[in-house]
């Protein structure tokens, strides 16, 4: 089970939450709002890159 940055839709809130690989995460425990994955960096999955990939997952398409 991965810990995931987590962000709520509603209120903004965001914690790190250890989540199972289901895609189900909890809900926000300050607003009962709707939390969803935060990615605000860089992902590293493997030391090699596709095409013109930068590592920066931000603002990707995603990898081809």
């Amino acid at each position: 089970m991965p810990i995931i940055e987590l962000k709520c839709t509603k209120c903004g809130r965001e914690s790190e939450e250890l989540v199972a690989a289901d895609g189900k995460y909890p809900k926000c425990p300050e607003c009962g709002g709707k939390m969803q994955q935060n990615y605000n960096g860089a992902l590293k999955v493997n030391s090699v890159k596709k095409h013109n990939c930068s590592g920066h997952c931000a603002g990707c398409s995603g990898c081809h």
